[in-house]
């Protein structure tokens, strides 16, 4: 069953016709904006936000605003002409003297001139509009509408209004011009002539003969134009209560008055009030939502015509305002205005209401309605419901609350526990109550009972609590209690017994339950049962191909209850399976959108209007923090991101960007440079009562379910875009350069964020600070594709910007040529690496920083690509000039140090190596300290080193040490903690200590898993090594398991022709090898081979370490001829290329 309207309450204003005194109205007006206004800037004030310095226009806070006469054209200027009240007032001023300074000689109706009034019109709709012929009807939806009340004037008997709109209906009059129809509306017999409009020339004269006060018009309007919306207030103003109108005797150069007219003019005041008197008794159940503002003394002796008593106006309607009882209902008025909520729909309040029966209880209550014929799923709950209810509980009400997402199926769970408790006449009596207002809570509360009990909602709860015996295991169900201004706690009848149950989306209601027992989240359907509800609403049977089918919708449904059950209504109806699928994926928001696209479950809405109902009730904040969560990754929403965000120091250099987010995150909590959490807190459980955000209190998070994220961001528009580079600048802003433990896991965490929020963006238009600092979370994340995009950005906008030989332009080709080195494109980092080297020794100068450091670039890749000589070559250079340069301790002197020992231990010189990585540790020590990390890294290269001389136990003293220090100092998650804990695993791996190897390499891998992710390369690499423990010990299945899924996730992640892709398949060749499966070991051994010849060379190290393997293989395979030719060949090559007495020389079998 669907709820009543849930919009934010209409908010309507009624404008009474009176000649001049109309000023009255337009000062009343601006006094109500005035508040308005003050209102808000105390909002703003919370918010930190700058206060607004002019007055809001009545057109953005008003929903429809009709007029008569002079209220017309009032209405005109505020809501067509979209005048704030200071311009309608001074345009006022002006028509008013214009117009009624000079009286018409002559013959004629009227005694004022026409023409003059047109002229004054025309003139102000051209100011405003560029046009003075600008039609009356405007397009869309997002405006004020507008209407003025005239009379025809062939048919004043029929006290029937003629009503010119601003929007489209069937009464609208085609081609009416703005001006025509304030003519039409201030063609007051006597004052003005009547005017002739449209192709028939129809005559119409004053709406304020017989309508002068439209309220009873513009609500009958609103019912038409807005027909499921409640009201939030209706505003009635006047224009000072006067006596019976009095009417000059006509000169005899007019034309005769007919009676007729005489009688509708001399009922215009009596009209006035006889309206408010109806009104008032309409609103009598509904307090604080009419409201009538009229000065009731001074205005009887000021004519209508009286142009220079304006000041009289002004004057008595100040002291008016001054009243206290005026200053009250200005109170009231401005809360009503500033409500989200409304109350009763019109229908609700002009349908006449059910008498009440004299019976024990109303027999035309509300019954609960039965679920719909396709419910299905909810097992787990419904059981839960029943085993709550039917569990004593002694002197205590069972309360239980189901609370969800609009549309998640909460009300249906509802309905179908109601109709089994009926079948086993669980409940002694049931009673449905609406609880979406407060007004639908009284009704049907009222109903429950007869009128000899008492007719009221109170008395309802009284005979309730009065029950006695069986009649006590009453059940009062609450359905669709959302209103988060509504105590609903005040409805439940006062004693111990009787059994109460909510449905609703304010999280808050479950504090009326008393423990987790009789709490529910309704979320999502079990996929099975979503397939299940998909198949039995579309009714297309149940094949394998159409099980499948189901199944992959749901999947993009998320398994949400109303986007599968319209779904199902849709295939039904205009589709099948197969095409809806196609469909959905390419017209999402379309879908989700239609009213008209419906279920068969009744409730009334599409699913993003369902949401539309609450986005409406959110305060600014609220609607911001949404949108920006519709950005982010739907899962992981931290507060610390905008914390972080908020108190860094903001360097960019989009100033338009940097200036929304800032305003952005003042709205959410940002307080100078302070973080206010307790403000961010408040908006976002605003956003929890809704069920639009869920908390995950163990993960100190928030979660937006996937289709509110479709719906928020499709809500948007246009402005998602620019919403999009706000949330990736706050996601930036929150980063820094620091790598620490927590640096680490707080980046990692951001990886979803960041993928997510530059999705369709133009990477270009980004702020080079922001993509270099996003590009840092895929690298550090293993995303090298997604990092190499924004350095090309950033390089892109550099040379477009700087020029090509700014330093840092030369600083972001460097650092795409680092990530081309992850991505093992070592080919393409040398160009971009000598490029930079040769601009910086021309434009920086040989012994400049940058240009050592585009030096020591280049040396890392010539060892990546086993161009060891190369290296060396380069890396002694830099090292001396680093040493006179910077001196011998500087940390860039040391790192140049390191380099050319690990060119060194490549070359297999581990005794020239060992000196140098001895002298970079002690030297570290003593300047950084013993436990700092780079002192823990040049103790591991050293650890490294005594490995590969063989000497195990001290490489192992070194590394059990590093490991040690590094858990205490970086954290024991830390990147280079786990690299450290690697390579003691693979020393007791070397030692034969297998089983200590495996444990601290499931232990790394587990970790890696959880930290890094599963795909990330460091991830794969540790995995890998498990396998190769494996290997050691013989279990080769074990590792070949390992083995495949490593090599198959390399291939999807890093490229099938990655280096360290072709190492994994190498290693599932070895194992293959050592099965005894030669076939299956030479098909990978000679892929392997083709990609390294392709990739790396033909006389890379491990281009000739594949082709030794292969050699190996078909030995195995007593193909001895084409084993001892490769072999041949990687001789001769070795000694040509690798150093005589190089390790590699007496190697067979890697």
């Amino acid at each position: 069953m669907s709820s009543e309207a849930e919009h934010p309450g209409l908010k309507l204003l009624a404008l009474d016709g009176g000649g001049i005194r109309g000023l009255s109205e337009l000062l009343m007006i601006k006094e109500v904006m005035h508040r308005l206004m003050l209102e808000e800037n105390k909002k703003r004030k919370t918010l930190g936000l700058a206060p607004l310095d002019t007055l809001p226009k009545p057109c953005d806070h008003f929903d429809l605003i009709g007029g008569t006469s002079t209220g017309g054209i009032i209405a005109l200027m505020l809501g067509r002409l979209r005048m704030d009240v200071d311009t309608a007032i001074m345009c006022y001023d002006h028509l008013a003297k214009e117009v009624f300074s000079e009286v018409k000689r002559g013959l004629g109706d009227g005694k004022f001139k026409a023409s003059k009034l047109e002229e004054v019109i025309k003139s102000t709709v051209a100011e405003m509009t560029g046009d003075s012929e600008t039609p009356l009807l405007e397009r869309g939806e997002a405006f004020c509408r507008t209407f003025v009340c005239a009379r025809n004037a062939q048919n004043m008997n029929a006290n029937i209004p003629v009503l010119f709109r601003t929007y489209d209906s069937h009464e609208t009059h085609t081609g009416c011009k703005i001006w025509e129809a304030a003519r039409a509306t201030s063609a007051a017999p006597t004052f003005f002539k009547r005017i002739k409009i449209g192709r028939g020339q129809q005559h119409f004269i004053d709406g304020g003969l017989g309508s002068n006060n439209p309220s009873k018009i513009v609500l009958d309007e609103a019912k038409r134009v807005f027909p499921d919306r409640q009201i939030g207030c209706i505003v009635s103003i006047g224009t000072g209560q006067v006596g019976i109108i009095s009417i000059d005797r006509p000169r005899l150069s007019q034309r005769l008055i007919p009676t007729d007219v005489i009688e509708a003019l001399q009922g215009i005041a009596t009209d006035c009030e006889a309206k408010h008197e109806e009104m008032l008794a309409l609103f009598d159940n509904s307090p604080n939502t009419y409201f009538r503002l009229n000065v009731d003394q001074g205005m009887q002796n000021i004519k209508l015509s009286e142009w220079e008593k304006l000041s009289n106006v002004e004057a008595h309607t100040a002291q008016y305002m001054r009243r206290k009882e005026v200053e009250k209902t200005f109170t009231l008025l401005v809360h009503g205005m500033g409500t989200h909520r409304g109350q009763l729909t019109i229908e609700q309040l002009i349908s006449p209401k059910p008498p009440i029966q004299s019976t024990g209880y109303m027999e035309d209550r509300k019954h609960c309605p039965p679920p719909v014929l396709s419910f299905t799923g909810r097992n787990d709950i419904l059981q839960k419901m029943h085993s709550y209810f039917d569990h004593d509980r002694g002197s205590a009400q069972h309360i239980f609350v189901l609370h969800g997402l609009g549309g998640a199926g909460k009300s249906q769970l509802a309905f179908k526990f109601v109709h089994d408790s009926q079948a086993n006449h669980r409940f002694s009596e049931i009673f449905y109550i609406d609880a979406t207002n407060e007004q639908t809570l009284e009704i049907d509360l009222q109903a429950v009972t007869s009128a000899a009990v008492g007719k009221s909602a109170q008395a309802s709860r009284h005979w309730l609590a009065g029950r006695q015996g069986d009649q006590k295991e009453w059940l009062l169900f609450f359905d669709n209690a959302d209103n988060v201004e509504l105590d609903i706690s005040k409805f439940f009848p006062h004693c111990t017994f009787g059994n109460i149950l909510i449905t609703t989306r304010n999280q808050d209601l479950c504090l009326h339950a008393r423990d987790e027992d009789a709490v529910s989240k309704v979320s999502d359907m079990i996929a099975e049962d979503a397939k299940d509800l998909l198949l039995q609403l579309a009714s297309e049977g149940r094949s394998n191909q159409q099980e499948k089918l189901a199944g992959a919708i749901v999947k993009e449904l998320h398994c949400f209850a109303l986007a599968v059950s319209q779904a199902g209504g849709y295939i039904h109806t205009r589709s099948n399976l197969s095409e809806y699928l196609e469909l959905y994926q390419n017209h999402r928001d379309q879908l989700l959108r239609r009213i008209e696209i419906q279920g068969l479950d009744q409730y009334g809405r599409a699913v993003y209007a369902t949401w539309d109902l609450s986005y409406g009730k959110l305060s600014l904040a609220g609607q911001t923090l949404l949108q920006i969560c519709s950005i982010l990754h739907h899962e992981g929403i931290s507060e610390l991101i905008f914390q972080k965000a908020a108190t860094a120091q903001q360097d960019f250099d989009d100033s338009d960007v940097s200036k929304e987010v800032t305003q952005l995150l003042t709205q959410l909590g940002k307080r100078d440079e302070k973080w206010d959490s307790l403000a961010f807190r408040e908006v976002m459980g605003e956003l929890e009562s809704y069920s639009l955000i869920e908390r995950d209190r163990q993960a100190a998070s928030y979660a937006i379910h996937p289709l509110v994220q479709h719906w928020s961001g499709a809500a948007m528009g246009t402005n998602k875009y620019a919403m999009q580079r706000c949330v990736l600048t706050i996601i930036a802003l929150s980063i820094t350069w620091s790598f620490k433990d927590e640096d680490y896991k707080y980046r990692q965490k951001l990886l979803l964020h960041a993928t997510r929020s530059t999705h369709s963006l133009n990477l270009n238009e980004l702020s080079p600070v922001v993509a270099t600092r996003i590009a840092l979370v895929y690298t550090e994340g293993g995303r090298w594709n997604n990092a190499e995009a924004l350095k090309v950005a950033v390089m892109e906008t550099s040379k477009r910007v700087l020029g090509e030989e700014h330093p840092s332009t030369l600083t972001s080709i460097a650092n795409l040529g680092l990530t081309y080195s992850n991505q093992g494109r070592w080919n393409d980092a040398e160009v971009l690496e000598v490029a930079v080297m040769e601009t910086s020794k021309r434009v920086l100068g040989e012994e400049h920083p940058d240009t050592l450091t585009s030096i020591t670039n280049l040396a890392s890749t010539y060892r990546n690509q086993g161009r060891w000589n190369d290296a060396e070559v380069l890396e002694v250079a830099v090292m001396e000039i680093s040493k006179r340069v910077l001196g011998e301790e500087h940390l860039d002197t040391l790192t140049r140090i390191a380099n050319l020992a690990s060119t060194y231990w490549n070359q297999g010189r581990w005794n020239d190596a060992e000196p140098l990585q001895v002298a970079v540790m002690e030297t570290s020590k003593h300047v950084l300290g013993e436990e700092h990390p780079s002192t823990l890294m040049s103790i591991t290269n050293l650890a490294v080193t005594y490995h590969s001389q063989g000497r195990l136990s001290d490489a192992e003293a070194l590394l059990v040490a590093v490991v040690e220090t590094s858990k205490c100092v970086l954290g024991e998650e830390h990147p280079e903690t786990l690299t450290s804990i690697t390579n003691l695993a693979s020393t007791y791996q070397y030692q034969g200590r297998w089983n200590d190897a495996e444990a601290l390499g499931v232990a790394v891998m587990e970790t890696s898993k959880r930290v890094l992710g599963e795909e990330h390369p460091v991830t794969l690499t540790r995995i890998a090594n498990l396998a190769s423990t494996y290997w050691d010990q013989g279990r080769l299945s074990d590792a070949e398991v390992l083995e495949v899924a490593v090599m198959e996730t390399s291939k999807r992640v890093l490229g099938e022709e990655h280096p360290e892709t072709l190492t994994r398949i190498g290693n599932l060749a070895s194992t293959y090898w050592n099965q005894g499966r030669w076939n299956d070991a030479e098909v990978l051994e000679v892929a392997v081979m083709e990609a390294r010849k392709r990739v790396l060379g033909e006389e890379h190290p491990d281009t000739l370490t594949s082709i030794t393997n292969l050699a190996s293989t078909y030995r195995s395979q007593g193909r001895l001829s084409d084993a001892e030719a490769l072999e041949v060949a990687v001789m001769e090559t070795r000694k040509r290329v690798l150093e005589e007495g190089h390790p590699r020389n007496h190697g067979s079998f890697v």
